[in-house]
């Protein structure tokens, strides 16, 4: 397989650049978009394909933001919950004798669990929370049950409140 360069104004690359993924691009010299460097550099600001940085309709500059993680933990550390971002990641201890794990989300003024999972054996779960709670359900609160007797009831320990995402 060849490059082919029709003749005018194109211009025709001066190296190739090795990419991780083993495959090659050409390097025309100047670069454009998310790899481009050089000028005044703005932390995260998105770039346009000449360079310049995007600008909202105030004149803010258009960036990302890197999600913070923040870990949430019941008064008898029996479950957390990791939130980066609006993904959550409960985690609970595993419990002698337990036959199913019963785990709550839910919006706690009102009290209406929006994320109910029953489990028998395994003890995490991931879930993005702004699937199931709008910005005005927050912040949210988990509750753990565990049945150890089929049939029974789950007993469940403290909540963790205050969950924000």
């Amino acid at each position: 397989m060849s490059l082919t360069f029709p003749t005018g104004i194109q211009q025709k690359p001066s190296g190739l650049s090795g990419l991780p993924n083993r495959f090659s691009r050409p390097s025309f010299g100047t670069l454009y978009g998310f790899d481009a460097v050089g000028g005044d550099v703005v932390d995260g600001a998105l770039l346009a394909e000449n360079g310049d940085y995007l600008l909202t309709e105030s004149g803010d500059y258009l960036a990302f933001e890197t999600a913070s993680s923040t870990t949430y933990t019941n008064s008898n550390n029996s479950l957390t919950v990791g939130v980066t971002g609006t993904s959550a990641t409960f985690t609970w201890v595993t419990v002698s004798g337990a036959t199913s794990y019963r785990l709550l989300v839910g919006h706690l003024p009102t009290g209406t669990n929006y994320i109910h999972l029953l489990t028998p054996s395994f003890t995490t779960h991931t879930v993005d929370l702004a699937l199931h709670f709008s910005a005005v359900q927050k912040p949210v609160y988990a509750y753990l049950g565990v049945q150890t007797v089929v049939g029974g009831p789950h007993v469940g320990g403290p909540p963790v409140n205050n969950i924000n995402f």
